[in-house]
């Protein structure tokens, strides 16, 4: 009959409504700001740049060691490494912008003018050290593997013991860690030099591998 149908009807809206409630009480909000940062940069058109990822996997890092500012220079100038591998053009306001909208959504109610200047500063200094390397690395990475062709099958003694001058000028307790033989320090300062040319050509292989040469020697 017509009004068992329209009961039928009734209650298939009324399924197809209590589905819809189900189903935004089962979407997940993102609660993380690697979460938040992927929504965010979906949401707004950003998410096929691919070298956002690599400034959000050194985020952390940077955030955390803010306060240390050698720390800082290091991860930035790591982070410009790896943006140099990536293709295409790099929009660091672009980056800017996903962060500020994932840090407002994560903490809409405590988000005030002294957090927005607070971020905003760590930011612009990021974005100073990083483009500081960006432009040059190209090219410091060409000179590099010209002067280690240069030195092929020479003897590199002198620039053994210059690494160690240098490294004692900048850091004098360090050499109450390296009592080792003569023939040990010149086998370091030559993994040193190999590991810095390694450095421009595959930044993530080589942090992982002194992470992992670090956990390994720890205590």
């Amino acid at each position: 009959s017509w009004f068992k149908s329209a009961k039928d009807r009734s209650s298939g809206a009324a399924a197809s409504g209590e589905a819809r409630k189900n189903g935004f009480q089962n979407t997940s909000v993102p609660k993380t700001y690697h979460d938040m940062f992927m929504f965010n940069a979906a949401v707004m058109g950003l998410g096929a740049r691919t070298w956002m990822q690599e400034i959000l996997s050194s985020f952390d890092a940077i955030v955390t060691n803010v306060s240390n500012s050698y720390r800082l220079q290091e991860e930035c100038d790591v982070l410009a490494l790896r943006l140099s591998k990536c293709s295409g053009p790099i929009d660091l306001g672009d980056y800017k912008a996903v962060m500020f909208a994932s840090l407002r959504s994560l903490v809409p109610k405590s988000w005030d003018s002294e957090h927005e200047v607070a971020w905003s500063w760590l930011w612009k200094n990021v974005e100073r050290l990083v483009q500081e390397q960006l432009g040059g690395l190209a090219q410091q990475e060409r000179a590099l593997v010209r002067l280690f062709d240069r030195l092929e099958g020479q003897d590199r003694t002198p620039l053994h013991r210059r690494v160690y001058v240098n490294f004692f000028e900048i850091a004098p307790n360090g050499q109450e860690h390296f009592k080792q033989s003569t023939t040990r320090l010149h086998f370091v300062a030559e993994k040193v030099a190999a590991m810095t040319l390694a450095m421009y050509k595959d930044p993530d292989d080589l942090v992982n591998e002194l992470s992992a040469c670090g956990l390994r020697h720890v205590g």
